[in-house]
């Protein structure tokens, strides 16, 4: 295992700050959400548990689109009702991992999905920002490790957004964040309950209703040399 001194470590840390600085300073106003800490403060999300059939009701919904956007070899551009932003791409043929990726559009909620990529002395990061493409206002989702979140899911009436987060390195882990959205606040995006689990890892998650969702889990396990995979569903109702 390696050990870094403190001074390399504040070294990492302060490029780190630099490069994120200057991929945010592209956007009009940056609103970092999704910070366990915040979450700690607010109530955990409760699950019972359901099965295949209740998880196969669900519909699934035309969400999330691919339009087509302008882009360049170096650079994609994103329009908005304040102007245009522009997004500088990760250019791994040319062996540069920092900037940015395009996921998609939600017309639901109005907005842009983009990844934030940053790569350090051979560490890399990641997170998932949403653009709203009414105010420019970006809502960048922290990530719960090294990589970005899984794309959130909207619920029907889109006011609620609900995303996970596998453990890479830490095997039947996993975290469930669940945001709030609301156009009539500063902020329209806030975070609302979450869930962790050191039992399990997210293979999928559905909306049974506006304010019931259904998440599917598997647990893996060796057992004298045979690899077992156990599937679970459960519930979260929000009223």
């Amino acid at each position: 295992m390696l050990i870094y001194s403190p001074k390399y470590l504040v070294l990492i840390f302060a490029m780190l700050v630099l490069i994120v600085s200057k991929l945010k300073g592209q956007l009009i106003n940056n609103n970092d959400i999704g910070y366990v800490e915040d979450y700690q403060k607010l109530p955990r999300i409760n699950f019972v548990k359901s099965n295949v059939v209740e998880y196969e009701q669900c519909k699934s919904l035309n969400q999330f689109v691919i339009p087509k956007i302008k882009q360049s070899k170096t650079n994609f551009y994103l329009q908005t009702n304040t102007g245009q932003i522009k997004f500088k791409k990760t250019l791994p043929d040319k062996k540069d991992f920092n900037g940015y990726e395009f996921l998609g559009y939600y017309p639901q909620l109005n907005m842009y999905a983009i990844t934030e990529n940053i790569m350090s002395d051979e560490l890399s990061f990641g997170s998932l920002a949403l653009i709203d493409s009414l105010t420019g206002n970006s809502y960048t989702i922290v990530s719960i490790g090294d990589g970005a979140v899984e794309t959130p899911i909207i619920s029907p009436r889109g006011n609620y957004l609900v995303y996970y987060y596998n453990w890479l390195y830490d095997g039947n882990s996993c975290f469930i964040g669940l945001l709030q959205m609301n156009r009539n606040k500063t902020h329209i995006l806030e975070e609302h309950q979450s869930f962790e689990s050191k039992n399990f890892t997210i293979e999928g998650i559905r909306w049974l209703d506006n304010d019931t969702f259904i998440v599917k889990t598997f647990q893996s396990k060796d057992i004298d040399g045979v690899h077992f995979k156990k599937i679970n569903y459960y519930r979260a109702s929000l009223n």
